[in-house]
């Protein structure tokens, strides 16, 4: 799964802006669309509500006559986005839209209508398994330029829209804000949506105590993409844990501590065979940070030992439980997206979805984490489609 890139939208609309730097040596006057980026995404979540999209259209040179300008749906642009940008999506119903002004005049002496809704109905009605276009273009008497139509993409709204990059960075408890469900665990799985972007670094931790038992890529013998359990009594891994770089990968790990026997989920699909510790626990994660380097270790997110040990790239839905998931569990659909925060046996639930500040929020017991810095917050459409 790759992060969302917007620079195709950005290259077609300055070549149309271009063309319209062109067309105006061509033609006394005419209409066309002043944004650069003319491709709007509509997000349809579960709901009827009405949701508004906006067009507007400048002249190439002002008038002495007041000028009409017509707004009107263009089903015959819906080939023509698909075909430049590889896609197959659906014409949109005009059921489920309607432009609040379809004539708007541009008084004479002025070169803009300003802004024109679009507004999106009936939502709840639509079927948004699939993606749906709905082009608008502009007219008046003189005619348009080549960048007279704007884009509206309706889909299913994301289940994650933004995540945190951890790099150089990390996520403690808040102080005296230990994590009392995290104590004595006999049983635990680990689940989280990750993005490495590089492996930097021998050592790089995606989360626990270090010393105690810790789930971190890399060691002295271990590629530094490879995920190895760090315990009190010994570390296993295996050589198919190894995590593929700038792309999402759905997570899990699961241990119990009466067997020892500790499996890695990528995507929903076992890695390798199951491994067994010589650790028998229990676990205890209910540890605030202490001194790094004489005292007691704490829980981190992103962090064991120093800072040069960090995870270099983005992370979201991160949980913990006090019970090993089945395989059928982690394969439900959706549920590396999304779980109910009063799950049986889930402990904590940090979604890294704030967008703003230095916390990161538990959603299951209160337990929320303070980052080192404030991370960046990295706008993103999962699961992919």
């Amino acid at each position: 799964m790759k992060i969302k890139s917007y620079f195709p939208v950005v290259l077609m609309a300055g070549m149309a802006l271009a063309s319209c730097q062109e067309d105006t040596e061509n033609f006394d006057n005419a209409v066309f669309a002043p944004s650069l980026d003319n491709v709007t995404t509509i997000s349809v979540k579960a709901s009827s509500e009405t949701l508004t999209g906006y067009v507007e259209a400048n002249l190439a040179k002002k008038s002495d006559t007041d000028v009409p300008v017509t707004f009107y749906a263009n089903p015959a642009k819906v080939a023509d986005y698909n075909a430049i940008y590889s896609k197959d999506y659906l014409e949109l119903p005009s059921k489920y839209y309607r432009i609040s002004q379809s004539v708007v005049t541009i008084p004479a002496g002025a070169n803009t209508t300003g802004k024109v809704a679009v507004d999106f109905i009936n939502l709840g009605e639509l079927d948004v398994t699939s993606t749906y276009v709905l082009p608008v273009s502009i007219s008046c008497p003189f005619g348009s330029l080549s960048n007279d139509t704007y884009y509206f993409i309706i889909r299913e709204a994301a289940m994650v829209s933004v995540v945190a990059d951890l790099n150089d960075n990390f996520a403690v408890f808040l102080e005296g804000n230990q994590a009392i469900e995290m104590d004595a665990m006999n049983q635990i799985t680990v689940q989280a949506l990750l993005y490495p972007r590089d492996f930097r670094n021998q050592l790089n931790t995606l989360m626990g105590i270090e010393g105690q038992y810790l789930l971190r890529f890399g060691d002295n013998g271990v590629p530094p993409n490879q995920l190895q359990l760090a315990t009190s009594n010994g570390n296993v891994t295996d050589a198919s844990w190894q995590l593929d770089t700038n792309s999402w990968t759905e997570f899990t790990f699961t241990f119990d501590c009466a067997t020892g026997e500790a499996k890695v989920y990528f995507n929903g699909v076992k890695k390798g065979a199951t491994q067994i510790s010589d650790f028998r626990g229990p676990i205890d994660w209910n540890t605030a940070s202490g001194d790094i380097t004489d005292g007691p270790r704490g829980f981190y997110i992103g962090y064991s030992y120093n800072s040069d040990r960090c995870f270099d790239g983005n992370m979201a839905e991160v949980r913990v439980w006090n019970r090993v998931l089945t395989e059928e569990e982690i394969n439900q659909p959706f549920q590396a997206y999304s779980v109910e925060p009063d799950s049986p046996g889930l402990v904590a639930y940090w979604k890294l979805d704030e967008g703003s500040g230095n916390l990161f929020h538990d959603y299951a017991n209160g337990y929320d984490l303070k980052c080192n810095a404030a991370p960046g917050w990295i706008p993103v459409a999962l699961p992919e489609k």
